[in-house]
């Protein structure tokens, strides 16, 4: 008899602490983004309007609080640090190339989540993670568009360093124009700067110059494109009202599965006896789920021919529905 309640109370105890367990999942979940440029630059817009959506959608539940630090470059060691010595974050995620900082603080604070993105990073594992935008699909259909439209059968694209992450939107892009005219040559400029909208400008006018009437502005400076009346492509967010006569279309970047993925990662952590084990390659998502979009400026599209739209729309539909591949090609382009 003894022994029967014993072993009942043991049971009891069990489902008790069971319970205690399931009780004490988190609720809440703090975030700091640690930028390396203000809010407003395409690349830091497309990371904090995901973010925002991403908390309205509550995964898990949770009740989330971001806080932004920006313009972060060069001193992102102090930064990330900063913020882990409150003790009051659990995922500090950076939003480019943070490796040599996290790599330093990672072990000092084993219980935070460290996150990076893009090229210049490498694999840590642990609680260290890395994710990868590449919005090469979408740009492979802009490509076609620009294809479809050249009259002088002259496509470029005016970037700013010859990186993983532009390297993959460039030659998705050239291939989409090739793709559809075969008669395109393209013309490839660096200005080796994140933002310099003087060379972007320089280098966008000698490409007109150079015959270029189709330009995948990935730099982000635009006076030239609205001043020469030629087609301009923007990346990352909606340009079309930064130039409303030049831009025939942007890629629209959302980091929404990847922070989605980062959360689910943490929670796993956090509610089972699971430690953080990052990946040491990095994870990324296709357009297919949810990376991505492709936005058309409706002044362009109200006189694109139809068999132009009805291109566009047919190669997305096949590629967000899985029936078409567009390579994911990581070289460095160059003109020819």
């Amino acid at each position: 008899m003894l022994k029967t309640v014993l072993a009942a109370s043991a049971i009891g105890a069990t489902f008790l602490a069971m319970g205690l367990a399931h009780a004490e999942d988190p609720t809440k979940l703090k975030i700091a983004g640690i930028l390396s440029a203000g809010k407003e630059a395409p690349w830091e817009a497309s990371f904090v309007s995901s973010m925002d959506r991403v908390i309205a959608a509550k995964p898990h539940g949770l009740e989330i609080e971001v806080n932004y630090t920006e313009n972060v470059y060069d001193n992102a060691e102090q930064v990330f640090r900063t913020y882990a010595e409150t003790g009051q974050y659990d995922i500090l995620f950076g939003d480019t190339a943070y490796v040599d900082a996290i790599e330093k603080l990672k072990d000092e604070f084993p219980d935070i989540m460290f996150v990076m993105s893009g090229s210049g990073n490498q694999g840590l594992g642990g609680n260290a993670y890395w994710v990868f935008i590449h919005a090469h699909e979408p740009a492979f259909v802009m490509g076609q568009l620009a294809g479809k439209l050249t009259k002088s059968n002259v496509v470029g694209t005016v970037s700013t360093f010859p990186a993983e992450d532009t390297n993959d939107q460039i030659n998705a892009f050239f291939a989409g124009a090739k793709d559809i005219n075969p008669e395109v040559k393209q013309k490839v400029t660096f200005i080796q700067s994140w933002f310099d909208p003087a060379k972007s400008n320089e280098a966008t006018s000698a490409q007109i110059a150079a015959g270029a009437d189709m330009i995948y502005q990935m730099s982000g400076a635009f006076e030239v494109c609205e001043q020469s009346g030629i087609g301009c492509f923007g990346n990352y967010v909606d340009m079309s009202k930064v130039a409303p006569k030049s831009i025939v279309a942007s890629t629209i970047v959302k980091w929404d599965p990847h922070i989605n993925w980062i959360i689910d990662e943490w929670w796993k952590v956090k509610t089972t006896d699971a430690g953080f084990d990052a990946p040491t390659e990095p994870k990324w998502f296709t357009w297919q789920e949810g990376s991505g979009e492709l936005v058309i400026n409706p002044a362009w599209e109200a006189k694109l021919p139809e068999d132009v739209k009805t291109l566009a729309a047919e190669t997305a539909e096949a590629i967000k529905g899985g029936a078409r591949k567009i390579d994911l090609n990581l070289d460095e382009p160059k003109s020819n």
